[in-house]
């Protein structure tokens, strides 16, 4: 496969010599895929006979992420080209380089394969080669560089900047192929091209006269090739197009200065001397340097399997429709259904990798950024400790430096400051370090992989796993969270380690929740009862090594089966053939009862999960009478931002209350409901504040749960919070019975409220 890049200046022609030289590749038999960089987006136009056509950028901003297909981005035109605009902002509006960046990630990330074709033809603006339109060059998506140019001199400026641009990336292989001299008419000397071709030491492939067959061609909306097939202009692209088949002689980047350039083609002046009297480049000309067909290139460039099914009916509250099981992409909530963002991927990503013990996160942007993501750690630290007792060293201290980007950086690109960070955090001998960006590294297209690996290269004994957040950019806290999760933590895990006996992985817990640790130790005790051990937790509070033997258990259990924990089973399924639990953390008896004997089902410890849950009911049932007094008869209301609300609902009938409705909010974090109690209660999903007034003057329940409790209600009742994140076990409904009777006792209204009026 040839992966070759058409630069050029705006209007030079580039599109027309790309479109015509992509019809004669066709006709040759080769299967062709054009790809327009330009925010005209006109490069493909002629090879669609003039059909316009979505860009990836339009298309990006109009399509929500879930439903985002390759084929909607791809055209076949004349010959079978495949056909792709990447397109742009509006003029003076945005950053087109940027855009580039962005639809190159796209079609990333929707797989497009490009071994489906022989030759893959990028046509690229080249007046500024800046981040975003070097990608073909700097991702090594071109290992072929035509440069177009005409007679005039900013044309001839705007290719030495390309090769400007070619030279900072070439590496160990050369990739230009040469110039193509799109003539501006008869009149026009073009000496000036010749002269900058002997200095650049590139030659002139091809050289196209000004024809009124163009024209007449693009009034057809057709290509030369196409509509004038046996025209000389047709037999000038299919002499090219054999050219390049037959794999021409690749040569270095040598620009010239800007003081040469002027020179060399204004004045006729040749290129500087040495200071030892021979020039500093003598460029023979394109017979010389061997540019003939067939003389070659002069440099070389598991098995899955699942514990039981559930019988649990699950809703989605979203117009898409998206089922718990059906959804594969590995996107937060907010980022599936194009919500406002809920906070920060930076954040979110941050507060995943400074969980891993021995590890060092680098955030890439301004200190400010930094400041701000580490805030959220270090208040989940605080509350922890000063509310529950609980010491988190990681969260007090997290291990967090910044490459500190300012307005200068910005402008002039973050590389050396990255560098110098990373190298920073390697002298700490830490056993892992993470790279996580930010939006304005992203908004100019850093190229922070180049970084990674010069400094890894140096330090090869510590790995570095970068993960691109972009701040906000590419999503919400949630979905920094995925990234870490899956292109930090999970890129740490050894492939070659075997399954043991009895153990298993968690994953998906909370982070910033403040009783993770004690779920954490709960839903460790009842898994020691069965004897089996927890191997890693995915990711809180672990070990780079306990991370790299994750494939050490043979079962992985979710902490929350929200949109995070299926994203997560979602990707160790698919891509690791893991095996998970039916049922996430458990709360309330029922719940941790089956929880248990599916987890032993999957051991051959049934027996001992049944006998452990048949150990506790006396004690259960014996807590719960204390409250049916109080509690029995008493008519509740949920409303509620989660989305399972199973273990409210079964203490609530096990105390002998009656669920009047539910109502669910929308949640950051989900968007399927489930429940095994249907038709036991009035379901509302999409629920509003407006709708609550209405239902509690209908129903006037003696007790309210929400997640906050709202400061003027149309009646007046008792109302109590709902914890996000619940306590686990098989006690864990018994909290809220002892509150609700508290709570009960009390009067609806306390007296000093009402203090003021009877002194009146």
């Amino acid at each position: 496969m040839k992966k070759i890049a058409i630069y050029g200046k705006g209007g030079i022609g580039k599109s027309t010599v790309a479109a015509n030289l992509s019809a004669a590749l066709a006709q040759s038999g080769q299967r062709v895929l054009q790809i327009g960089c330009d925010p005209k987006h006109d490069s493909t136009r002629l090879l669609l006979n003039g059909r316009v056509v979505t860009t990836v950028l339009d298309y990006m901003r109009r399509t929500p992420p879930a439903e985002q297909r390759l084929g909607d981005l791809l055209h076949e035109g004349t010959g079978g080209v495949v056909c792709a605009e990447a397109g742009g902002p509006e003029p003076g509006v945005g950053c087109a380089g940027r855009g580039i960046l962005s639809a190159f990630a796209l079609f990333d990330r929707l797989g497009l394969k490009t071994d489906e074709y022989d030759v893959i033809l990028y046509d690229v603006l080249g007046d500024v080669v800046c981040g975003g339109f070097a990608v073909p060059l700097r991702k090594g998506f071109a290992d072929m560089v035509y440069v177009v140019t005409s007679e005039e001199f900013m044309a001839t400026y705007a290719a030495n900047n390309i090769l400007r641009g070619v030279q900072n990336f070439d590496t160990d292989a050369y990739r230009l192929a040469g110039l193509i001299l799109n003539s501006r008419g008869r009149d026009e000397d073009p000496a000036p091209v010749h002269r900058f071709s002997k200095a650049a030491g590139l030659p002139i492939v091809c050289s196209i006269p000004r024809s009124e067959r163009f024209r007449k061609a693009e009034q057809r909306n057709q290509t030369v090739v196409e509509a004038f097939p046996d025209s000389p202009e047709s037999d000038l692209f299919r002499d090219l197009a054999r050219r390049i088949q037959d794999n021409p002689s690749l040569l270095p980047a040598n620009p010239l200065s800007d003081e040469e350039l002027e020179r060399t083609v204004l004045f006729s002046s040749p290129r500087s001397l040495n200071g030892t009297g021979v020039e500093n480049s003598q460029a023979p000309d394109s017979k010389d340097m061997g540019w003939k067909a067939g003389l070659g290139s002069a440099r070389s460039n598991e098995n899955s399997s699942s514990v039981k099914g559930r019988p649990d009916v699950e809703i989605s509250d979203s117009e898409n429709q998206l089922s718990s099981s059906g959804s594969t992409s590995m996107l937060s909530k907010s980022m599936l259904f194009r919500e406002p963002l809920h906070g920060c991927a930076l954040t979110g990503a941050v507060t995943t990798t400074v969980q891993i013990r021995n590890a060092i996160t680098v955030i890439h942007g301004p200190r400010s950024c930094a400041h701000i993501s580490t805030r959220t750690v270090l208040a989940s630290g605080i509350r922890a400790r000063t509310r529950k007792g609980l010491l988190l060293p990681r969260q007090l201290a997290p291990s967090v430096m910044s490459s500190d980007m300012d307005e200068s950086v910005m402008i002039h690109g973050g590389g050396d400051n990255l560098r110098a960070t990373l190298k920073k955090a390697m002298a700490r001998q830490p056993e892992a370090v993470f790279m996580v960006t930010t939006c304005p590294s992203g908004v100019i297209g850093d190229d922070t992989e180049s970084a990674v690996r010069d400094v890894t290269s140096q330090y090869p004994e510590i790995p570095v796993f970068p993960v691109t957040t972009d701040g906000n950019i590419r999503g919400d806290y949630m979905q920094g969270v995925i990234n870490a999760c899956l292109e930090g933590a999970a890129a740490m895990i050894d492939r070659s380690v075997e399954p043991e006996k009895d153990r298993v992985n968690i994953l998906a817990e909370k982070n910033i929740a403040n009783n993770a640790e004690h779920n954490f130790a709960v839903v460790s005790e009842l898994l020691r009862s069965m004897d089996i051990g927890i191997n890693c937790r995915f990711v809180r509070d672990v070990s780079v090594e306990e991370l790299r033997g994750f494939q050490k258990a043979r079962l992985n259990l979710l902490a929350y089966e929200d949109q995070f924990g299926r994203v997560l089973r979602s990707f160790f399924t698919e891509q690791r053939g893991a095996a998970f639990a039916s049922y996430p953390f458990p709360v309330g008896f029922a719940e941790t009862k089956r929880w248990l004997e599916d987890i032993g089902a999957f051991f051959g410890k049934a027996d001992v999960a049944k006998q452990i849950a048949e150990a506790h009911r006396g004690r259960y049932d014996a807590a719960i009478r204390q409250f049916l007094p109080l509690l029995s008869g008493k008519r509740l209301m949920i409303v509620s931002y989660v989305h399972d609300v199973d273990w409210i609902v079964e203490v609530a009938f096990d105390l002998g209350m009656v669920v009047e409705k539910v109502g669910i909010l929308d949640y950051s974090q989900d968007h399927i409901f489930r429940t095994r109690f249907k038709d036991r209660f009035e379901l509302e999903l999409n629920y509003t504040p407006e709708k609550r007034d209405a239902d509690l003057l209908r129903f006037r329940p003696d007790l309210m749960l929400c997640n906050y409790v709202p400061k003027h209600l149309p009646v007046a009742l008792h109302a109590d919070g709902i914890p996000l994140c619940p306590d686990v076990g098989l006690y864990g409904g018994l909290p809220l019975a002892r509150r609700w009777a508290a709570l009960l006792k009390s009067p609806v209204r306390e007296g000093w409220r009402d203090d003021g009026f009877s002194i009146a």
